[in-house]
C-alpha cells in the first residue's frame, strides 16, 4: 500500500509538466508515493507526456484522463481523491516544482508526530528558475509547533492561508468529513478545501522547511491571464467559504475572511481584466456580495474593508476604485519590505561579527556613559541572559512612572499573599522609586543587568504596557539573547477603542485583559490581533478596584498625545493646532465663570509624550499645570475629577467608570494621528459629549455644571451596558484568576 499519494490536476501545461514530474521521481521516498496526475481535458501535448511517464513508472504513475476540461482545478483534483489509496494526500501544480527532498520531508514529519496535517513553506520563483530567483518566501511560524489545536493556532492559520501546495494531509479524515474540491469554479477553491480540514482537524503541525518552489505569474495561467468567469464564480465561492468557515468561526472572523478576500485578490485582478468587462465584473462582485448579506460583511473588523463594503453596495465604483488603489499602493510598498526582511533573514547562515561602524561608536558612548560593559557580555553571548527559573513575578507600568494597572495588582497579590517571590520594575530616578521603597515593595532599578536577569528568568511578567523597551529592554544592545522564560500578561493601559493590531498584534501573549464586552469581541474578531479564549480574558482593569469617587475642587482636561509632537521643537508645538485649541479651551471665559460659580478651577495633565510642553501653556487663578511626574496617585486625581475633558484619552473610560460626566472635544487638525485614526466617535457619543468645536464643548461643561456635575439617566445605562463589570472590586480577583487558568472569558 502507498504511503502517499501526489494529485495533480493538469491542463495545458506541457512546458511545465516535464520538470513537475521529475522534481517527483527525485525524492528519496518515490518507493511509498503513487502519482495521480488527472488531464482536464488538455488541447497540447500535456496527455502525451503524462502517458510517457506512466510508461516509464508504471508502478507509481496512475494518470487519470477526461476528454473535456472542466474549467477549474475542482473536477480533477476530486477524482484523484476518489482513487487515491494513500494513506496521506499531498496535491500538486503541474506548472511547479518540488524543493529538493521537500515532499519525502513531508511523509516523514507527519509519521514521526502522528499529525492529522503538515505544513510546510515554500519559494516564490520566476518562470523556469531555481531558488536562487526566489521572489517572496510565503509563512515563516515564529514558533514551529507540533500536534496543535488550539483556537489562537486556528485564527493564526486563516490569517496566514497556508496553501494546499505545501501540506500533506491524513486522507481518513478527508474521507471522513467526506471532503472535496468545490467544481466548476476557477479560484479559491483550494482555500475552503484546506480551511475546512484544518478547523475539522485536531492535530496540526507547523515547520518552517521549503519544500516547494512555486512559479509565479506563468504565462497563460489564471493569475496572469484574468477572465469574466473569475467573478461569475464569486457566489458560490461566498457561500463555499461560509460553509468551511462557520464549522469554527464567528459571523464576524468569516466576515473579516471573505471581505479580505475580495480585497487582497478579486479586486487586484480586476487591473488585468478588459477595460469592456470591469462594469460588470464589479456588478457580478456586488450581486455575489449581496447574496453573502452587506450586513454581515460590514462586521468585519477591518475598517478597510467595511469602506470597500460601503462603496460596492452603494455602486459607488468610480471611488472604490481610487480607494482601493490608494491603499493597494501603500500595502505593497509594505509588503515589498516585509519580503526583503524575509529573505534577508532567511539566507543570513551566520551572526555578524560586529556591527556598523556609526552603530559601534554611539553604543560605545553609551557603554561608557552607563558603564554598562556587563550588559554587552550578556546580550552578546549566547544565553548571557539564560539562568534558572527564578519563580519570581514581575510587574512594571511606565519605565518612569507607577501607579498604573500593574502597581495595583501588585498591591493585590501581596495583600493576600498569593505569591511570595514579587519585584516591580521602575527607573531609579523616578520619585515613585522612593515612593514604592518606603511602602515596602520590592523595587528593582529598570534597565540594570540585575533588572534584565530578573525578568528574563521569572515565571510571569505582569506589564500595563509592552512596547519593546518594557518587553525586551536588552534589545537595545543588539545581542542575541533568545527567547525570554516569562509569561506576559497584558494589563493594559486603558480600553481599547481603536484598531491597535499593527502593534499589538506582533507580541505573543499568556493573557491580555479586557474590560468591557464590546471590547473583548472587537479584539476577538480582528484575526491580526492572533488572540483567542485562551489569551484573551474578560476581566477589568485592576486600578478601577481603587477608583472611589469623592468631592475633589477641579475638573480635569487631559488630551492625548501625538506622534507628530513627540520630537517637535518647542516653536512647533505652539504652533500647532493642538496647542492653540487647548491653550484657547483652559482659558475660555465662559468656562471660568461657570467654574467660579461652583467654586472649582481646571487641572490640565498632558500625556507623557508630549508632557515636556507643558510650560507653553498658562497658568491663571482658575488653572493649574500638572507635571505628569509630579502625579503621585492617578486613582486619586481621577477620583477627584467632577468632570473629564478629553480628546481621545483611555482614561476617560476611568471617570466614566466613576459615573462622571466627559466631554470629548474632537476639533479639526491638518495632520492625523493613530489616536483620532479610526477612533470610534460614536461610542464617544454614547457615553458623553462629543463636540467638534470650541462653544460646544464650553456649552457641554456648562450643561454639566447646571446638573451639578451629575451625568443624565440616559447616559448612566450605556455606561452601565459598557463596562462589563460594574464596581464590584473584583478585577484584580478576576485577573489572578485568568492567568493561573482558573477562569473561563
Amino acid at each position: 500500500m502507498f504511503k502517499v499519494s501526489i494529485i495533480l490536476a493538469c491542463y495545458n501545461v506541457e512546458a511545465f509538466i516535464d520538470d513537475a514530474f521529475q522534481s517527483i521521481i527525485k525524492q528519496t521516498a518515490l518507493a511509498h508515493i503513487e502519482v495521480i496526475p488527472v488531464n482536464d481535458g488538455s488541447t497540447d501535448g500535456t496527455w502525451e507526456i503524462i502517458q510517457r511517464y506512466q510508461e516509464r513508472f508504471p508502478e507509481n504513475f496512475f494518470p487519470i484522463n477526461f476528454e473535456h476540461g472542466s474549467g477549474g482545478p475542482g473536477r480533477p483534483r476530486n477524482a484523484g481523491l476518489d482513487v487515491a489509496r494513500g494513506e496521506y494526500v499531498i496535491f500538486m501544480d503541474p506548472d511547479d516544482r518540488i524543493y529538493e527532498d521537500g515532499y519525502s520531508l513531508l511523509l516523514k514529519k507527519i509519521e514521526q508526530h502522528g499529525s492529522d496535517v503538515v505544513i510546510a513553506t515554500r519559494y516564490g520563483v520566476k518562470e523556469k528558475q531555481g531558488p536562487e530567483s526566489k521572489v517572496w518566501i510565503d509563512w515563516l511560524a515564529e514558533q514551529p509547533y507540533v500536534n496543535q489545536n488550539s483556537y489562537t493556532v486556528k485564527l493564526d492559520l486563516l490569517s496566514q492561508r497556508p496553501v494546499i501546495l505545501k501540506t500533506i494531509y491524513r486522507r481518513s479524515l478527508i474521507e471522513e468529513h467526506k471532503l472535496r474540491f468545490l467544481e466548476g469554479v476557477s479560484s479559491s477553491e483550494d482555500e475552503i478545501f484546506d480551511m475546512k480540514f484544518l478547523l475539522l482537524a485536531e492535530r496540526i503541525t507547523k515547520i518552517n522547511d521549503v519544500v516547494y518552489l512555486y512559479t509565479v505569474e506563468r504565462t497563460g495561467s489564471i493569475t496572469s491571464k484574468i477572465r469574466l468567469k473569475v467573478y461569475e464564480d464569486l457566489e458560490p465561492i461566498f457561500a463555499g467559504l461560509d460553509d468551511s468557515l462557520s464549522v469554527y468561526f464567528s459571523d464576524a472572523i468569516v466576515a473579516y475572511r471573505v471581505a479580505g478576500l475580495l480585497r487582497t485578490f478579486y479586486l487586484p485582478k480586476l487591473l488585468l481584466l478588459d477595460p469592456d468587462q470591469t462594469d460588470e465584473a464589479l456588478e457580478l462582485t456586488r450581486k455575489a456580495c449581496e447574496a453573502f448579506g452587506f450586513d454581515r460583511l460590514m462586521l468585519t473588523a477591518s475598517p478597510v474593508d467595511r469602506r470597500i463594503i460601503e462603496l460596492l453596495r452603494d455602486r459607488n465604483y468610480s471611488q472604490l476604485m481610487l480607494f482601493f488603489m490608494d491603499h493597494r499602493s501603500r500595502g505593497l510598498a509594505r509588503r515589498n519590505r516585509s519580503q526583503a526582511n524575509k529573505l534577508k533573514v532567511l539566507e543570513s547562515r551566520f551572526v555578524k561579527a560586529g556591527i556598523k561602524a556609526g552603530e559601534t561608536l554611539k553604543l560605545g558612548r553609551r557603554i561608557v556613559r552607563e558603564r554598562a560593559w556587563g550588559k554587552v557580555r550578556a546580550t552578546r553571548t549566547p544565553n548571557g541572559l539564560g539562568d534558572a527559573p527564578n519563580g519570581y513575578w514581575v510587574f512594571m507600568d511606565r519605565q518612569d512612572k507607577a501607579s498604573d494597572n500593574s502597581e495595583a495588582l501588585y498591591r493585590y497579590v501581596r495583600e493576600n499573599r498569593i505569591h511570595d517571590k514579587l519585584a516591580f520594575v521602575i527607573a531609579a530616578d523616578s520619585p515613585d522609586y522612593y515612593r514604592l521603597k518606603r511602602e515596602g515593595f520590592n523595587v528593582v532599578a529598570y534597565n540594570t543587568l540585575a533588572h534584565w536577569r530578573l525578568l528574563f528568568n521569572c515565571e510571569h511578567f505582569f506589564a500595563s504596557h509592552v512596547d519593546n523597551v518594557i518587553i525586551t529592554p536588552w534589545a537595545t544592545f543588539g545581542g542575541q539573547t533568545g527567547k525570554p522564560r516569562y509569561k506576559l500578561n497584558f494589563l493594559q493601559h486603558g480600553i481599547i477603542r481603536s484598531d491597535l493590531s499593527g502593534w499589538l498584534g506582533t507580541k505573543n501573549y499568556h493573557t491580555f485583559c479586557t474590560s468591557a464586552r464590546q471590547e473583548y469581541e472587537s479584539i476577538l474578531n480582528n484575526v491580526q490581533y492572533r488572540l483567542g479564549p485562551e489569551q484573551l480574558k474578560l476581566t477589568g482593569l485592576a486600578r478601577h478596584d481603587l477608583l472611589k469617587a469623592r468631592s475633589g475642587d477641579y475638573i480635569l482636561v487631559a488630551p492625548t498625545w501625538r506622534s507628530f509632537l513627540t520630537k517637535a521643537t518647542e516653536q512647533e508645538f505652539r504652533e500647532s493646532d493642538f496647542f492653540k485649541n487647548w491653550q484657547d479651551l483652559i482659558h475660555d471665559e465662559r468656562m471660568h465663570s461657570a467654574l467660579a460659580s461652583a467654586g472649582l478651577h481646571l487641572k490640565l495633565m498632558l500625556h507623557p509624550s508630549i508632557s515636556q510642553f507643558a510650560g507653553c501653556f498658562t497658568e491663571s487663578d482658575y488653572v493649574r499645570i500638572l507635571n505628569y511626574r509630579d502625579v503621585v496617585s492617578f486613582a486619586d486625581l481621577l477620583s477627584g475629577a467632577q468632570l473629564m475633558v478629553t480628546d481621545y484619552s483611555t482614561i476617560s473610560f476611568d471617570v466614566l467608570y466613576l459615573r462622571r460626566p466627559v466631554v470629548y472635544y474632537s476639533f479639526p487638525e491638518s495632520q492625523t494621528h493613530s489616536t483620532n485614526n479610526e477612533a470610534d466617535l460614536q461610542l464617544y457619543a454614547q457615553l458623553g459629549d462629543l463636540a467638534y468645536r470650541h462653544d460646544a464643548v464650553v456649552d457641554a461643561v456648562l450643561a454639566a455644571a447646571d446638573r451639578g456635575f451629575s451625568v443624565s439617566a440616559e447616559k448612566v445605562g450605556e455606561i452601565d451596558r459598557f463596562f462589563a463589570f460594574n464596581d464590584d472590586q473584583q478585577n484584580r480577583k478576576r485577573i489572578i484568576e485568568a492567568v493561573l487558568g482558573e477562569a473561563g472569558q
